[in-house]
């Protein structure tokens, strides 16, 4: 599966009130279900992390995350960084973690398109790369405060909404809220459309609360630097970090580099639904049900 590229022993001494006991309990659960696969300490330390030390809350964030990598086909299969398919969609929109965290000690994630031209969009491919991307670089960065997302929404258009896909995006929406092993701050937004309504009407329905209230939107970029300093922003946006198309080559770089990685791991990181104890799961069972599994975790 992906490897971990930090440092375990690091870690626990950067969060000392994390309790080692605790993580290596829930590693010998996880190893005890019999439709699970065998994540690493490390791994659960991510999970256990993002849910703020709780045992139980872990456990079933666990259960959850890869219960949907299992399920959620739209967003985790045909993981082949080589296809024409993802290899087409690397060159429309990039995420980009900025290489200094926040005063608070937040790692911010920017989003942007590189191409404008929506007949080149696919919704679904781009969320499966981002996701995909944040699989590989979490286990990358270790443990971290929190995540800040800026979303730069120059040369976004009506018909990049018009291909949005609402049944991915509903997907889409609860894997983030449910599953994802980070601790969410805030979500800003700059170059904000006007058809801005729009895009709301089309989320909040699969929007919890808790991200609801951490969404922000700047319609001066001056306006995100009470988040986000200035000097922490590439140069595009006169900041002092490297320029958007240099951070990318990173990201995408580091994509790349785990090809066969990925490969072994969309087939080892699933639930085997025949071990499952009780009661099998299948997509159907994921939605219209009110998640009470992980909670953003809201300053």
């Amino acid at each position: 599966m992906l490897s971990i590229d930090f440092d375990l022993t690091e870690q626990y001494a950067r969060f000392p009130k994390v309790k080692v006991e605790d993580v290596q309990k829930i590693v010998a659960w996880v190893h005890d279900q019999p439709h699970m696969p065998n994540l690493s300490e490390a791994e659960v330390l991510l999970f256990y992390f993002a849910c703020k030390c709780s045992t139980e809350v872990t456990k079933q964030v666990i259960d959850k995350n890869l219960t949907c990598h299992t399920h959620i086909e739209e967003l985790f299969s045909n993981l082949n960084v080589q296809s024409q398919e993802i290899q087409r969609i690397i060159n429309v929109a990039a995420i980009v973690p900025l290489s200094t965290l926040t005063p608070q000690g937040y790692r911010v994630f920017l989003v942007k398109l590189l191409d404008f031209d929506p007949s080149n969009y696919d919704f679904a491919e781009r969320v499966k790369l981002d996701l995909l991307f944040l699989d590989i670089f979490i286990r990358k960065d270790g443990l971290q405060k929190g995540y800040l997302v800026v979303f730069d929404q120059a040369g976004s258009t009506l018909r990049h909404l018009s291909r949005i896909n609402v049944t991915v995006l509903k997907k889409a929406f609860y894997y983030f809220q449910e599953a994802l092993p980070i601790q969410l701050k805030g979500v800003h937004f700059i170059n904000v459309v006007p058809f801005l309504d729009k895009i709301l009407a089309l989320c909040t329905p699969f929007m919890k609360k808790e991200l609801f209230d951490i969404l922000h939107f700047h319609n001066k970029l001056e306006d995100l630097f009470q988040y986000v300093p200035l000097n922490l922003l590439p140069k595009d946006y006169g900041g002092s970090e490297a320029g958007v198309k240099q951070l990318y080559e990173r990201s995408c770089g580091m994509i790349i580099s785990k090809h066969q990685e990925i490969i072994e791991h969309e087939k080892l990181y699933r639930i085997d639904e025949k071990l499952r104890p009780g009661k099998p799961k299948n997509a159907a069972d994921l939605f219209g049900i009110q998640g009470n599994f992980k909670k953003l975790d809201i300053d």
